[in-house]
Formats: C-alpha cells, sequence, structure tokens
C-alpha cells in the first residue's frame, strides 16, 4: 500500500516539474504586422536586435552628463554622440538611467514619394528630451536607394506620436558624407529615427539662356547654351532643343540625377547676314550676324623695282653778260638801182635779137 502511494506521488511530482519547466522557457518573441514597407525591408520573423546602456553612474540626480556618452546599434549602423554637460531626461523629468536603441523591422505607414533605405531604429526611453541636442549619425547602404536615387535626395525621418505621422528633418538640419555613407544631424528627442530617401519623378526646368552679345561673322561660329535643372528626387532624361527663326535646328539629350544641374550649349554658323530669333524650350533671344568686309583686292607686279641712283646736280655756272643789240645796216640803194638798169638793159638786148632783128 505504501509503495503503491510512494509511486503516486513519484508521477505527480514529475507533472509538476514538467509543468514549472514549460512555465519556465522563454515565450517566443511577438512581432507586430508590417505598418509600411520601405527599401531594406527584412523578414518579420526576425527578432529586434536591441542594444541597451546604462547611464545612471554619468547622469546626475539633475540628469546632466558627467562625462561624455556613445552609444551604439547592434550593426554599428546609428550612432548616439551625447557630450558632457548634456541634461537628459525621462518624458516625465527624470534623469535618464539608461538608453536604448533598436533596430524596427515593423514602422508606420511613410509619406508618399518617401523610400526607407534599410530600417528605422527606436530610440528609448520615448520622449526623453536632451538639451542641448545631441548628435545622430547614420551609415547608409547606396545599394538599398530606391530606382534612380542618388545621395541628394536623402534625408533624416523621425516619427511623430502626437501626430502619427513621419516627419522630415530640413536640409539644413542635415549633413550627408557620400564619400562615407553617412547621414548626420542633431536631435533633441527620442522616438523613431530612420534615413529617408525622397523619390519624387524627375522634373526638368531651363533657364538662363545666352546668346552672342556682339555680332557675329558669317560662317563665324556662335555659342547659344542654357542651365537644365533635375528638381525631382529621381534620375531622368530630357531633350532641349535649339530653334533658329522658328525653325528646330538642333537637339540635345540630357540625363540628370535629382537635384543635378548642368549647363547645355549649341553652336550655331550662319551663312547669311542679318537678325536671327533664338527659341530654347520657351526662353526666347537673338543674335545678329553681319556682312563680310569687302576687301580692295591688290595686284602684286612682278616686275623687280629698279632704283634710280641719286645724281647730285652740277653747280650752275654764271649766266655770260647779254650781247649788245646789233644796229641796223643802211640800205645799199645805189647797188639796188644799177642792179635794175643792167637788168633792164639785158632784157632789151634779149628781145630786140629775138624778136625785131631780121634774117639775111
Amino acid at each position: 500500500m505504501e509503495r503503491a502511494n510512494f509511486k503516486k506521488w513519484v508521477k505527480l511530482a514529475v507533472i509538476v516539474a514538467v509543468f514549472a519547466a514549460l512555465l519556465l522557457l522563454p515565450q517566443p518573441a511577438q512581432y507586430h504586422t508590417v505598418y509600411g514597407q520601405g527599401y531594406g525591408y527584412g523578414s518579420t520573423g526576425s527578432a529586434p536586435s536591441t542594444a541597451s546602456s546604462g547611464v545612471s553612474d554619468i547622469v546626475t540626480s539633475g540628469g546632466v552628463f558627467t562625462k561624455a556618452a556613445t552609444i551604439k546599434s547592434d550593426d554599428n549602423k546609428l550612432v548616439l554622440d551625447i557630450p558632457k554637460g548634456t541634461t537628459g531626461k525621462t518624458e516625465d523629468g527624470k534623469p535618464l538611467a539608461e538608453l536604448s536603441i533598436t533596430k524596427k523591422r515593423s514602422y508606420p505607414a511613410l509619406p508618399a514619394d518617401t523610400g526607407m533605405v534599410g530600417f528605422p531604429y527606436d530610440l528609448e526611453p520615448d520622449g526623453a528630451t536632451f538639451d542641448p541636442a545631441i548628435t545622430l549619425k547614420f551609415t547608409y547602404d547606396p545599394n538599398q536607394f530606391p530606382s534612380g536615387v542618388g545621395a541628394k535626395s536623402l534625408t533624416l525621418g523621425y516619427y511623430d506620436e502626437d501626430s502619427k505621422k513621419w516627419m522630415k528633418l530640413e536640409a539644413k538640419d542635415i549633413t550627408v558624407d557620400p564619400d562615407t555613407n553617412t547621414i548626420t544631424a542633431k536631435i533633441s528627442h527620442f522616438t523613431y529615427f530612420g534615413v529617408m530617401a525622397n523619390s519624387a519623378p524627375a522634373e526638368f526646368t531651363v533657364s538662363g539662356l545666352t546668346v552672342p552679345a556682339a555680332a557675329i561673322g558669317i560662317a563665324e561660329a556662335g555659342t547659344i547654351s542654357v542651365m537644365v535643372a533635375n528638381t525631382g528626387d529621381v534620375a531622368g532624361t530630357t531633350t532641349v532643343t535649339l530653334k533658329l527663326n522658328g525653325v528646330a535646328v538642333s537637339s540635345r539629350s540630357v540625363k540628370l540625377a535629382g537635384h543635378e544641374s548642368r549647363a547645355v550649349s549649341f553652336t550655331t554658323i550662319q551663312g547669311k547676314s542679318g537678325s536671327y530669333n533664338v527659341d530654347v524650350d520657351g526662353l526666347t533671344g537673338t543674335f545678329t550676324v553681319k556682312a563680310a568686309p569687302v576687301t580692295p583686292i591688290v595686284i602684286k607686279s612682278t616686275v623687280p623695282s629698279i632704283s634710280v641712283p641719286s645724281v647730285t646736280p652740277a653747280p650752275t655756272a654764271p649766266a655770260a653778260p647779254a650781247a649788245p643789240t646789233p644796229t641796223p645796216e643802211a640800205t645799199p640803194w645805189l647797188a639796188i638801182i644799177l642792179s635794175l638798169v643792167l637788168t633792164a638793159i639785158a632784157g632789151g638786148i634779149i628781145v630786140w635779137y629775138y624778136g625785131f632783128r631780121r634774117t639775111y
């Protein structure tokens, strides 16, 4: 009888021990359903990683840090630097005793045109405040960017418990270093924080038209340029077209990353003088082509030039004295009369001889 009772008690003890062991075993982690999807999103079946650090030994009763403190996430992708002299308090105003960083694989839905790069991290205790602000530094993986998005579109976001919305820090409050793949900001309170990528589609603007200021010559090259900018977050391609006097004469295909800008230039050479109207994607201007100057034709002589030696003029002889004016001679009237008488006598003899002499 006693032996049977002993066996019963042994069985009862074994049953109690089994139930006790089951109660003492760690319970499986409970996970929430994903609220929103971010780039780099992982499996909800993995337990969230948490890094905790006690700070009560370096925080006074008034919440002042007597030493600088650095808190890192388990994957070292998030680092918090708290300078000495910072006042840190819980939401209800008590000094901080412990800080923790937990990677969250589930998080509230993100704003439109926004993607999460990797995962956000929950900084606890929730609602803790810091004065002055402390430094938060994320290391991101460029391979987790949304398609077509670059480092210029990155920002830091935090979840506002009051409005139940994700908020983005202003660009002036963050520093992105694409060389080290880090993004840094100052924060003054604890909540969810994560690296976000703005993903608004590409949108292009054209500005700053320049045309030749001075008139260019016929067959002379002139430059026309504009500045093209992508004001969106995602890379894209646009076509810029140059029109002269309403006719499309040239086009350029331009690919720009988000928030990138670039000068686009066209070269024009015209063979006709006049004024030309310029239109580049709605921006207008004018330039002038001047007529070519007429250059006189110069024919060079092929005959060698002859240099005449210089001649020294001979000295001028003194002028001879003027000859005296000759005195006219007297007319020889006597000789003239004698000549006439003799001529008459001779003539009379000749006439008598041939005219009046008889022939015997």
